[in-house]
C-alpha cells in the first residue's frame, strides 16, 4: 500500500512539474520568473544558436560574458525547461531608458539571425532597449510556434510587420513601443493582428499609426480576450464612430493619451463596461523651460471632449485621464457625470487643464476612494471646500495654477493617507496653523508656494508629523517675522528639501538648522530680510546639497564650520553683506558646482585653491566684491565651468592665456556633464548675460557659456587664445586698462551674441573678421583710441547707434563721418548685400593700382622699342604668328577628342 502511495506521488509531482513547466513559471504577462534548477542539460545545437547570436552582437557593457562553458542554461538572460533542458525563455533586454537612472549603460547593438530558430521551444523573448535600429523587422519570429511573450520596445526596428506574423496565435503579449515600424496599413492586406486571438496585451506606444488608425481598431475589435491596451503618442487622429458588434469584453486598460483624437459622435469608448483605467489625455504643453511658459498654456487650443452621461455606468473604471482636453462642461454638469456607480469605484481622476471654471463643489468629496485628485492648470476659483476632507483614501492633491482664494481648510490636516499635496500659484491668504499638518503622517511632498499665506502667530513650530517628507515649499507667500522651527519626526528618514525664498522672514539664520544638517538635503531661503551674522555651528554632513540665502543682509565673514559641508553642490550667498577673505576651508567643498559669492564686501586676492580644489565648478561668480592681485592661473584647470564674472573688482595684471584650457567653453567640449544638476526642484540663479542680469531655471542654465571680467584695472593686451573658447556667448573685458589691438582672431568665436571692449585702451582698427560673428546682438567698442573704417557686412550693417564707438577715431556707418576722405563710401547707409570694405582692402587697392601701372609702364617701353627696331619688330611678329598657330591647332585638336568622348554617334 505505501509503495502504491509512494508512487501516486511521484506521478502527481511529475505531473505538476510539467504544468510549471509549460507556464514557465510566469507571474504575469510581463516579468519572467528564474528557474531556480535546471537539472537537464543543456541542448547542444540550442546552444551553438545562441553563440552564433552572441558573435554578431556588439556588447558593450559585457551583457553576455556569462556566455561562456557547456551548460548554457546557467548563462545569464537564459531560461531552459527543468526536464527536457530547452531554452524556453531568453531574457536580453537593456535597462528602459525613461526610467533608469543608469546613464552610462551601452545598448547591444548589431543584427539578429535567424539562429535562433532553433530554439523551437521558445516562449518567452524580450530583447527591449537594445539598439538594433536601421534593422528590418525580423520576419522569422513569426515561426516561434510556442512564443506567448515578446518584448520587442525600443529596439529601433523598422519597416513593416510581416504578414505570417498572425501565426503565432499562442501570443499573449506583445509591446513592440517606441519603434518606427508600419503596424497596420489599410492598403494592404495586413490581417495579422486579427489572427492574434489569445493576445491579451498589446503596447504599440510611439509607433506612427496615424490615417490607418480605423483599420487597426476595427482587427483589434476581433480580438476576444484583449485586457490591455496601449496607443499613447500613435499621431491616431480618428477612430471609428462605431462597430458593429462592440467586442471589448475584457478590455480593462485603454490608453489613448497624446494624439490628436476628435472624440465628436464617439461613444463607443465610454460604453466598455469592463474598463478601469481610462487615459485619453491629450497634448500637454512644453515642461516650464522659459517663464512664459504659463502664457504658452493660456494660448494652447485644446481638442474639445464631449463627456456622454453614460460614463458615469462604467462602474469597474478606477481610473481616468482626460487632461489637456476642453471637456465643454461646468462642474457643475460634470458632476451628473460623477453621481452614478462611477463615483464608488473612481480611484484616479486627472483633469489637469480641461478649463474647468467656476467652484470646487462638494460633490468631489462624495467619490469617497479618490486616491489621486488632479484638477492644477485651470480657472478654478473660490475656496478650497472642507469636503474634500471626505477623501479619506486620497494620497495626492493636485489643485496648482488656479485662481482658488479663502483660507486652507484647516479640515485638510484630517487627510492622513495624503503623500503630496500641490496648491501652488493660486491666491490663497490666511494663516497656517499646527492643525494643518496634524494628521499627515504620510506626507512627502508639500508645495503652497505663490499664495498669500502667513504664519499663526505667536509663531509656530512646524511639527512635519510625517517620517517621510521630502519636500517642502514655502515660497513666494506673505510669512513674516523668524524662520520658523521646523520639527521633524523622532523616525524621519528622509532627505529634506525647504524652500521659504520670497517671503518677508526676518532675524539670523538660526542654529538649529545646523543641527538639521543630517537631515537636510537642500534649504533656499533666500529673497528675505535676514541679517546678522551665519551661524558658525555646521556640523559635517553627507547629504546636504544646497544652500541658497542670496538676496538678505547677512553680514559677517564665511564661517569656517561651512567647508565641513563637504558634498556641498550649490552655495549661493550673493546680494548679501559678508566680508573678509574666504575661509580655506571651502576648498574641502570639492564637489562644488555652483559658488556665487557676487554684490559682497570681501576682500583679499581669489585663492588658488578655488582652481586646485574645486575642480567640479560650472558657475564662478564673485562680481562686484573687493578682490584685488591677479586672475589666478589656476582658474584655467577647471575644465567644466561654463561661467566665469570677476567683474567689479580691483583686480589687476593680465588676462591669462591658459583660460584657453576651459574646455566646456568650447564649442565640442573634451569632457561634458549635466550642467543644470546643482539646481534642485524651483531653484534658479540670476546671470549677466548680454549685458543685463536675468533669472535662469534648470532647464535654461544649462545653454549658458560667458566671461565678464568688466570694471577692474586688467591689464596688457587681449590674448587671442580667448579666441579658442568658441562656445562664449559673451564676453566683457570694458571698464579696464587693457592695450594693444584687437585680436582678429576674436572673429572664429561664431557663438558671440555680446562683445563688449569698451572704456579700455585699445588701438588699431577693428578686425573685419567680426564681422563674420553672425550672432552678435550687442557690440560696444567706446572710449578707446580705435581709428580706421568700420567693418560693414552681417550684424555691423544693425548696429546704428553711433555711441558704441564714442571716444575714437573710427570713420563709417553709422557715425557722421563716412570715410570720404579715404575715397571711401558714400554717405548713404549700408546694404546688406553691400560688400565689406576695410582698411585692408585699401591696401589691396594700392596693390592693383601699382600693378597696373607698372604694367602700362613697361608695356610702353616694349611697343617704343619695337617701333625704334625694325628687324626685332619682325622677329616679334613672326613669333607671335607661331605662338597663335600652336594655340589654333591644339584647340582644334581639344575640341574633337571632347566630341568623339561626350557627343552621340550619328
Amino acid at each position: 500500500m505505501s509503495a502504491f502511495l509512494l508512487y501516486l506521488l511521484q506521478l502527481l509531482l511529475l505531473l505538476l512539474a510539467l504544468q510549471c513547466s509549460d507556464e514557465l513559471n510566469l507571474c504575469n504577462a510581463a516579468t519572467l520568473v528564474p528557474i531556480a534548477e535546471h537539472p537537464a542539460n543543456c541542448i547542444e545545437s540550442e546552444r551553438m544558436a545562441l553563440l552564433d547570436f552572441k558573435k554578431n552582437i556588439t556588447d558593450p557593457n559585457n551583457h553576455l560574458s556569462s556566455w561562456v562553458g557547456q551548460d548554457c542554461c546557467s548563462w545569464e538572460g537564459v531560461y531552459c525547461d527543468n526536464l527536457t533542458g530547452n531554452i524556453v525563455g531568453l531574457e536580453l533586454n537593456g535597462p528602459d531608458p525613461i526610467f533608469s537612472s543608469d546613464k552610462y549603460y551601452l545598448q547591444m547593438t548589431g543584427e539578429i539571425f535567424p539562429s535562433l530558430l532553433q530554439l523551437q521551444h521558445l516562449n518567452y523573448l524580450d530583447l527591449s532597449w537594445n539598439d538594433f535600429s536601421g534593422t528590418s523587422f525580423p520576419s522569422f519570429i513569426s515561426q516561434f510556434k510556442e512564443l506567448k511573450h515578446l518584448n520587442l520596445s525600443g529596439v529601433g526596428f523598422q519597416g513593416s510587420i510581416p504578414a505570417d506574423f498572425g501565426n503565432l496565435s499562442s501570443l499573449q503579449t506583445l509591446d513592440l513601443s517606441y519603434n518606427t515600424l508600419v503596424i497596420y496599413d489599410e492598403h494592404a492586406d495586413h490581417e495579422w493582428l486579427s489572427h492574434l486571438t489569445s493576445l491579451q496585451h498589446l503596447d504599440l506606444t510611439q509607433n506612427n499609426i496615424g490615417n490607418s488608425s480605423i483599420g487597426l481598431f476595427l482587427a483589434l475589435n476581433k480580438l476576444p480576450s484583449i485586457s490591455e491596451l496601449h496607443l499613447s503618442r500613435c499621431n491616431l487622429e480618428k477612430l471609428p464612430l462605431s462597430f458593429p458588434h462592440l467586442n471589448f469584453s475584457s478590455l480593462s486598460i485603454l490608453d489613448l493619451s497624446y494624439n490628436n483624437i476628435n472624440f465628436s459622435g464617439i461613444s463607443w469608448v465610454f460604453n466598455i463596461k469592463s474598463l478601469q483605467y481610462l487615459d485619453l489625455c491629450s497634448f500637454a504643453p512644453l515642461p516650464t523651460i522659459f517663464p512664459s511658459s504659463r502664457a504658452y498654456i493660456n494660448k494652447i487650443q485644446p481638442i474639445e471632449i464631449s463627456i456622454p452621461e453614460i460614463l458615469g455606468s462604467l462602474c469597474s473604471l478606477q481610473t481616468l485621464d482626460l487632461s489637456w482636453f476642453n471637456i465643454s462642461k461646468t462642474l457643475v454638469e460634470l458632476g451628473g457625470v460623477f453621481s452614478d456607480c462611477l463615483k464608488h469605484s473612481l480611484t484616479h481622476l486627472y483633469l489637469t487643464g480641461t478649463f474647468l471654471k467656476g467652484d470646487i463643489l462638494d460633490w468631489i468629496g462624495d467619490i469617497k476612494n479618490l486616491k489621486v485628485l488632479d484638477l492644477s492648470h485651470n480657472s478654478l476659483s473660490g475656496s478650497v471646500p472642507s469636503s474634500l476632507s471626505r477623501l479619506t483614501f486620497l494620497e495626492e492633491l493636485q489643485l496648482c495654477y488656479n485662481q482658488l482664494t479663502g483660507t486652507l481648510p484647516e479640515e485638510i490636516g484630517n487627510l492622513a493617507q495624503l503623500d503630496y499635496m500641490n496648491l501652488a500659484h493660486n491666491q490663497l491668504s490666511g494663516v497656517i496653523s499646527e492643525a494643518h499638518f496634524n494628521q499627515l503622517e504620510k506626507l512627502e511632498t508639500l508645495d503652497i508656494s505663490q499664495n498669500s499665506l502667513d504664519f499663526q502667530c505667536p509663531l509656530p513650530d512646524l511639527h512635519m508629523h510625517s517620517p517621510m517628507v521630502n519636500y517642502i515649499d514655502l515660497s513666494y507667500n506673505s510669512f513674516s517675522g523668524p524662520i520658523p522651527r521646523i520639527m521633524l519626526n523622532d523616525t524621519f528618514s528622509s532627505n529634506l528639501h525647504i524652500s521659504i525664498s520670497m517671503n518677508k522672514l526676518n532675524g539670523s539664520v538660526p542654529d538649529w538648522l545646523c543641527q538639521m544638517m543630517e537631515k537636510i538635503e537642500g534649504i533656499d531661503i533666500s529673497k528675505n530680510h535676514l541679517s546678522g551674522e551665519l551661524p558658525h555651528c555646521w556640523l559635517e554632513s553627507s547629504i546636504v546639497l544646497y544652500i541658497n540665502l542670496a538676496y538678505n543682509n547677512i553680514s559677517g565673514a564665511i564661517p569656517d564650520s561651512i567647508g565641513h559641508l563637504h558634498y556641498l553642490n550649490s552655495l549661493l550667498l550673493n546680494h548679501n553683506k559678508l566680508s573678509g577673505e574666504l575661509p580655506n576651508s571651502l576648498r574641502n567643498c570639492s564637489q562644488l558646482l555652483a559658488l556665487d559669492l557676487s554684490y559682497n564686501n570681501f576682500t583679499g586676492s581669489i585663492p588658488t585653491w578655488i582652481g586646485e580644489r574645486l575642480s567640479m565648478l560650472t558657475v564662478l561668480i564673485l562680481k562686484q566684491n573687493a578682490f584685488v592681485n591677479n586672475i589666478p592661473q589656476e582658474i584655467s584647470q577647471l575644465e567644466y565651468l561654463q561661467v566665469l564674472d570677476l567683474s567689479s573688482n580691483d583686480l589687476s595684471g593680465p588676462i591669462p592665456k591658459s583660460l584657453s584650457n576651459l574646455t566646456s567653453m568650447q564649442m565640442l567640449p573634451k569632457t561634458t556633464q549635466e550642467f543644470s544638476n546643482f539646481l534642485q526642484h524651483n531653484e534658479t540663479m540670476f546671470l549677466s548675460l548680454s549685458g543685463r542680469e536675468d533669472e535662469y531655471g534648470e532647464y535654461r542654465i544649462g545653454y549658458i557659456k560667458y566671461i565678464d571680467f568688466s570694471n577692474n584695472e586688467l591689464s596688457g593686451s587681449i590674448p587671442e587664445e580667448l579666441a579658442s573658447l568658441d562656445g562664449l556667448q559673451s564676453l566683457n573685458l570694458s571698464g579696464n586698462t587693457l592695450q594693444g589691438k584687437i585680436p582678429d582672431k576674436l572673429g572664429r568665436m561664431k557663438q558671440l551674441q555680446s562683445l563688449d571692449l569698451s572704456r579700455n585702451k585699445l588701438s588699431g582698427s577693428i578686425p573685419s573678421t567680426l564681422a563674420n560673428l553672425t550672432f552678435l546682438g550687442l557690440f560696444n567698442v567706446s572710449h578707446n583710441n580705435l581709428s580706421g573704417r568700420i567693418p560693414l557686412g552681417n550684424q555691423f550693417n544693425t548696429f546704428a547707434d553711433p555711441s558704441i564707438y564714442t571716444g575714437n577715431h573710427l570713420c563709417g556707418f553709422p557715425l557722421s563721418d563716412n570715410c570720404t576722405k579715404d575715397g571711401g563710401t558714400s554717405k548713404e547707409g549700408p546694404k546688406d548685400d553691400e560688400p565689406q570694405i576695410d582698411e585692408d582692402d585699401d591696401d589691396i587697392m594700392w596693390l592693383y593700382i601699382g600693378s597696373m601701372s607698372g604694367f602700362a609702364v613697361g608695356s610702353s617701353v616694349v611697343w617704343i622699342i619695337l617701333a625704334l627696331k625694325k628687324k626685332w619688330r619682325h622677329a616679334y611678329f613672326r613669333s607671335a604668328d607661331n605662338t597663335y598657330d600652336k594655340i589654333c591647332v591644339f584647340v582644334v585638336v581639344r575640341f574633337r577628342r571632347m566630341k568623339k568622348k561626350f557627343m552621340p554617334n550619328n
